[in-house]
């Protein structure tokens, strides 16, 4: 029974009239990473150093639902698994003071979030304007200061560590641009040597009571590599040791759009890691939470990028904010959630006008094997504006027709047995164009060989990679090799004696390579993949062998290759091994059939050998 492949797309265009001829906007959404991949090792973060403060106020926070529910509920919900607490050292009020801090931390634990603590060294807000040093510490020396930053700093961790709470990170100062405690430790008036003297005596702290705390130093303007470029370099020079370099990101206090802020922040990160080899962090960002498209366009963006980048992750800066603060990310008139927090979700949301959506869907799994001799290719489209649309078909990236009535059909010929690709494009009288996305898929009868046989060095110029092939019939067959390979790997192929000629593996994960190859012998042969540079061999997956001319389908190898070693006591007796090194029998030289001569040992491939004589079918003498 002959069984089809089903290419459906579905195209969709949607538009709305408001008043006049003015087109009301459409809002559509992909997914553009897949949070749950990287709960572990991406911190999606938010700092939250207002709750306490708001909630005095009787503050209200609504989750996308409408329903009224705890902020650090609200926030697990949308996906952030780590908070920032600011700690000032004697605020008015008492926020974001010892005992606030441990407050809210004692509530994002209980969440399962982890802690970072951004220490300001002051009673207030401090950065690149403002680094007031705390009243108590007024008329203190450089000396007396480094013991405040000391003791503040392990007075602050220690009362987490009581209440069974380690955080994370601990960040040594706020946008310290131009340092800290100004003018004593401002490094633009001569105060780097203090300034590096504080962040030490704040590093220690940390380190004194848990060496695992990641200490970071954080600046501000984070498209500026002049900047960390100057600050760290001073740094690294006076001896001062951090784990992280923390940036913020802000794309209103950098005056750039956000595709811009991301081409420059993550070209900082990537200069910053190769020059001081360690991770960078984003611990601070946001944007107009009455712009939540754009702020989510940004957000997920910027954390897409890092995490392709693998770095450590992204803190928005108090996204929960009410009224007063233009860059939350929660609606003051709903009090609930803006788009832009979805962005920690992976959720990408994007604002048009006219909609146009493909899909390409394929049976089962992305490696169906479909055995049938036409593909038919089907687009169903529905389209409420009047315009015509074509439908442009492409396996293996040629395109193989396009149809522009309905049904919107293409029966598709001639297709080679093996793996393709398959993908489609819509496109529509005003140039409106739509790809799907890719799919592969594998054509026609074929056999699995899942394990190799045998790896010899497979890391070293001329190892070996071994299979065992029965091949039914001779002819034209394609290799598909599923891989992973960390650089370029070049490699010999060969089917017992016969060389298919050399075949180069590019540099990837989850790749495939399809080699043609004619097969002159019948029977079962040794499949072998030798590395022909000290690169050594790709980490083959699996190797899937198709037939091109008809063939009969080859299988796994119901033999086993057998090591003959020389056994010392008796020149006359050989010890048989099968691949693995298991000990299989002994035979004399005559029973082996094979004469060594000046060898040392042999290959020989015998059918279902569990011991006695056997009756050997094809030998081969290793080189």
């Amino acid at each position: 029974m002959k069984r089809r492949l089903l290419l459906t797309m579905g195209v969709f265009a949607l538009l709305v009239m408001g008043m006049g001829n003015q087109a009301k906007a459409e809002t559509v959404t992909d997914t553009i990473f897949d949070r749950k991949l990287h709960e572990q090792d991406f911190a999606f973060g938010a700092d939250i150093s207002f709750v306490s403060q708001m909630e005095s106020w009787n503050t209200v926070w609504r989750n996308k639902e409408g329903i009224a529910k705890d902020i650090f509920e609200i926030l697990k919900e949308q996906g952030i698994n780590n908070v920032r607490l600011r700690v000032w050292v004697n605020p008015a009020g008492g926020w974001c003071g010892k005992n606030d801090v441990v407050k809210l931390a004692r509530r994002a634990h209980a969440k399962g979030m982890g802690i970072m603590l951004c220490f300001h060294y002051s009673d207030t807000w401090a950065d690149p304007g403002t680094q007031d040093r705390p009243a108590a510490w007024a008329n203190h020396t450089v000396a007396q200061l480094e013991q405040d930053v000391y003791d503040h700093t392990h007075d602050i961790i220690s009362a987490l560590k009581a209440v069974g709470i380690t955080p994370r990170w601990a960040q040594i100062g706020n946008e310290t641009k131009r340092g800290m405690f100004y003018p004593t430790a401002q490094t633009n008036k001569g105060g780097t040597d203090n300034f590096a003297k504080m962040l030490k005596a704040g590093i220690k702290a940390v380190k004194d009571i848990d060496p695992e705390i990641k200490t970071i130093i954080h600046l501000p303007d984070g498209h500026d590599n002049s900047l960390y470029r100057s600050m760290f370099d001073q740094l690294k020079n006076r001896g001062v040791v951090w784990d992280i370099i923390g940036m913020s990101a802000y794309p209103r206090w950098s005056h750039l759009d956000g595709p811009t802020m991301i081409t420059r922040v993550m070209a900082n990160i990537r200069d910053l890691k190769q020059r001081y080899k360690t991770p960078v962090m984003v611990v601070e960002t946001g944007h107009y939470w009455n712009k939540p498209i754009e702020a989510n366009n940004y957000l997920v963006g910027l954390m897409d990028a890092m995490i392709k980048n693998g770095d450590p992750g992204v803190f928005y800066w108090e996204p929960e904010s009410l009224g007063g603060y233009e860059l939350g990310a929660w609606d003051t008139a709903t009090n609930r959630p803006t788009v832009a927090m979805d962005a920690f979700l992976g959720i990408k949301y994007t604002e048009v006008s006219w909609v146009m959506k493909a899909s390409v869907s394929a049976p089962q799994d992305n490696e169906t094997v479909v055995s049938i001799e036409d593909l038919l290719l089907k687009a169903n489209i529905s389209h409420i504006q009047n315009k015509t649309v074509n439908v442009e078909f492409y396996i293996d990236n040629k395109k193989v027709g396009t149809v522009n009535t309905k049904p919107y059909e293409l029966q598709v010929s001639d297709i080679k047995n093996g793996m393709h690709t398959l993908w489609a494009k819509a496109i529509d009288d005003a140039k409106h164009v739509q790809a799907s996305d890719t799919i592969t898929f594998f054509l026609g009868e074929s056999q699995n060989f899942t394990e190799a046989a045998e790896i010899v060095d497979g890391d070293k110029k001329g190892g070996v990679m071994k299979w065992n092939v029965n091949f039914r019939e001779k002819g034209k067959y394609a290799l598909l090799f599923h891989y992973d390979a960390d650089k370029i790997k070049g490699v010999t192929i060969k089917a017992g004696v016969d060389s298919l000629g050399k075949l180069f593996f590019s540099k990837g994960m989850d790749e495939y390579m399809t080699k043609e190859v004619e097969i002159n012998e019948t029977g079962n042969l040794s499949l072998t993949l030798t590395a022909n540079y000290s690169a050594g061999l790709p980490s083959v997956k699996s190797l899937r062998i198709f037939p091109l001319e008809g063939q009969a389908v080859p299988e796994q190898g119901v033999i086993d290759a057998i090591h003959a070693y020389g056994n010392d006591n008796s020149p006359a007796l050989y010890d048989l091994y099968d691949l693995s090194g298991r000990y299989i029998t002994t035979l004399s030289q005559h029973q082996l059939g094979v004469s060594l001569g000046s060898r040392e040992s042999a290959v020989v491939v015998l059918p279902n050998c569990v011991g006695g004589t056997p009756n050997i079918v094809r030998k081969h003498r290793l080189k």
